[in-house]
């Protein structure tokens, strides 16, 4: 594989320098088996093989495997109930979770008046998901259960398969670059190792996930508070009676309410409609007065 970068070009100076400061070095790698990377034969002879080795290994890392494995399947569930103390059920959900050897993951508890609710997450071992839910089904009245399945298996063995083939050829690259001895192989087997180093560790760490993803199931409580219906009675005169008495005192009320709200308001326009009123009724009077009649005088023929 030929490096071609200005600074591979420095680094091949430096080894040529070297090279001829140390004749005796030069000349053994010179002899060396040309079939190996990094044991002096030349590059270009070099690429086809490192080529043919890493496309055997990207076959194998995308082949899908052939083995088989017992099914990997994430379980998540979620209850709903009624208790009649969420604080004290709350509490005794935390016990229920730490006796399974679960862990609480996270609590949420709101107040909203009298009442108050909770929601809490925990994650339980997947063979004890069931007798769980039996456990907190019998602190109250179960509203709703729910729980779900998502088959993973098949993520599962095709990320064993390719992390299996990444890190043989992790190790091999490895071996290729303690047996390297130019400069440019160095650096071309470095840049696909971290490359294929870097590759391995996200998929182990996906390998890592859905592994506690399969182990420990999560699930989901909410308490909610029990509720008393209040009694109703029944139709009748009565009834009909005191709901038309509690209307009309209703009424007056609003009417009495009302009447508060507008008395100031009608105060003022009292106070300022008589003023104006008089002064109407005085101008009306001046321009009503009767114009005194003159009398006719005889001419004197």
């Amino acid at each position: 594989m030929r490096t071609r970068t200005a600074p591979l070009l420095v680094a091949l100076a430096a080894a040529f320098l070297l090279a001829g400061c140390s004749g005796a070095a030069s000349s053994g790698s010179d002899v060396a088996d040309p079939g190996v990377v990094g044991l002096g034969a030349p590059v270009e002879a070099d690429a086809p093989a490192m080529t043919g080795e890493m496309a055997v290994s990207d076959k194998a890392a995308a082949a899908p495997s052939t083995v088989t494995s017992d099914r990997q399947v994430i379980r998540t569930g979620y209850v709903s109930m009624r208790v009649d103390d969420v604080a004290k059920s709350a509490f005794d959900v935390h016990a229920l979770v730490k006796n399974r050897n679960g862990v609480v993951s996270n609590e949420d508890t709101q107040s909203t008046g009298d009442a108050t609710y909770a929601n809490i997450t925990a994650q339980i071992p997947a063979a004890d998901l069931d007798a769980f839910i039996a456990d907190i089904s019998a602190l109250g009245a179960v509203d709703s259960i729910n729980v779900t399945a998502q088959d993973v298996t098949t993520q599962v063995v095709d990320l064993d398969a390719r992390i299996k083939a990444l890190s043989t050829s992790v190790d091999r690259m490895t071996q290729l670059l303690a047996q390297a001895s130019r400069i440019e192989d160095l650096l071309a087997i470095e840049t696909q190792l971290s490359q294929r180093q870097a590759e391995l560790d996200s998929l182990k760490a996906q390998r890592t996930w859905l592994g506690d993803q399969v182990a420990m199931s999560t699930i989901t409580v909410t308490l909610s508070p029990t509720t008393q219906l209040a009694e109703v009675d029944a139709p009748g005169f009565l009834s009909g009676l005191q709901s038309g008495w509690a209307a009309f005192v209703s009424l007056i009320m609003v009417a009495v309410t009302a009447a508060g709200f507008l008395l100031p308001f009608l105060l003022v326009l009292v106070l300022i409609a008589i003023p104006l009123a008089i002064v109407i009724v005085r101008q009306s009077r001046r321009h009503r007065k009767p114009t005194e009649p003159t009398a006719p005088t005889d001419s004197v023929e």
